[in-house]
């Protein structure tokens, strides 16, 4: 919705007075490892204590076990610890491995972190504090990942599906459009790319070097019939349709959260050169989380941004149409 908030602004000015455009990445970009890298920033806050190195320390004792000695027994131990449906058979294949690693093999809920949530996993702080107590009762990293994985699987006795072929063949089939999924990724092929890759010199916390680029690429190959060289285009021919973060136009108000990932694609302090444009830098807040329902367990900031969001309506509201609007950048950080 933001995104087209800000695109429908500058397509149809005659018709968009203002536009208030929450949480956009429009900055399309076909490899976008900066979403991990700013996953390993929300995992480093001291609030957290020693949860990235823990969560990093351990994807990397995974990856020694199934990639450098390369015996049955070592990829038994992970089969086992983490209860992979096939057990160490199906890590033999280098393309379950890097599914099961390149995504990391416990879900970090960064772009959904809710501070007030009750639940034992629900944001990062919770995840944090569980994963850590995991590492003191068993004293090994990898060995807290395989019980913070089984935790975030409500204790589930049913093994983990790692098949690489079976992803392609569901991403491939009409299963997959029920929950939009399939819709989803067409996107990204043919419009935004957006691939949260974990490549081997990125800070990604997961296994570094087995999400890349060409697994992604495969997925627009095999499930659309989209060549590699159409994806980079198609990424492309969006920034230049819409300009990306040189988006030239007026009255749209950018809001982002300090914790959200997508924010590093979004137009902020350092991204974005018109001057006609301003930007709010929500801290301590993830995905348009002043768009969600009011709470007294509401932070400082998402308050602040709420308000100024409504003071930039109002003042655009008692401009004409005709008026440039927002003449003078502002960029307000609300924490």
């Amino acid at each position: 919705p933001g995104m087209l908030a800000a695109w429908a602004r500058l397509k149809y000015p005659h018709l968009v007075h203002g536009a208030v455009s929450n949480s956009a990445p429009v900055q399309a970009q076909l490899d976008f490892p900066e979403y991990n890298d700013r996953v390993s920033y929300d995992l480093a806050n001291d609030e957290v204590g020693d949860c990235l190195r823990i969560l990093e320390e351990g994807h990397a004792e995974i990856a020694q076990l199934l990639t450098s000695s390369r015996d049955v027994d070592s990829r038994e131990q992970v089969a086992t610890l983490f209860n992979v449906c096939g057990g160490e058979a199906t890590l033999v294949d280098r393309k379950n491995v890097s599914a099961f690693l390149g995504d990391g093999v416990v879900f970090v809920p960064a772009q959904s972190n809710d501070p007030s949530c009750d639940d034992r996993m629900c944001n990062i702080d919770h995840l944090c504090s569980s994963l850590i107590a995991a590492r003191e009762v068993t004293g090994s990293n990898m060995k807290a990942l395989a019980a913070l994985s089984k935790q975030q699987r409500g204790n589930s006795t049913a093994c983990i599906e790692v098949d690489w072929e079976g992803t392609i063949r569901y991403l491939s089939s009409d299963e997959a459009k029920v929950e939009g999924l399939r819709s989803w990724l067409w996107q990204t092929c043919t419009e935004f790319g957006f691939y949260q890759t974990c490549e081997a010199a990125s800070s990604c916390p997961y296994g570094k070097g087995y999400h890349t680029i060409d697994l992604d690429l495969e997925i627009c190959r095999r499930a659309f019939g989209i060549t590699e060289g159409n994806v980079w285009s198609n990424v492309q021919q969006s920034i230049e349709q819409y300009g990306g973060w040189n988006i030239d136009a007026s009255r749209i108000l950018f809001v982002n959260g300090e914790i959200d990932p997508w924010a590093m694609l979004g137009v902020d302090f350092d991204h974005g050169s018109s001057s006609a444009l301003s930007t709010i830098w929500v801290e301590g807040a993830s995905h348009h989380f002043w768009t969600h329902e009011i709470k007294d367990s509401d932070g400082e900031g998402i308050k602040k941004a709420r308000e100024a969001i409504y003071r930039h309506v109002v003042e655009w509201l008692d401009e004409g149409a005709d008026a440039e609007g927002d003449s003078a950048n502002a960029f307000v950080k609300l924490s």
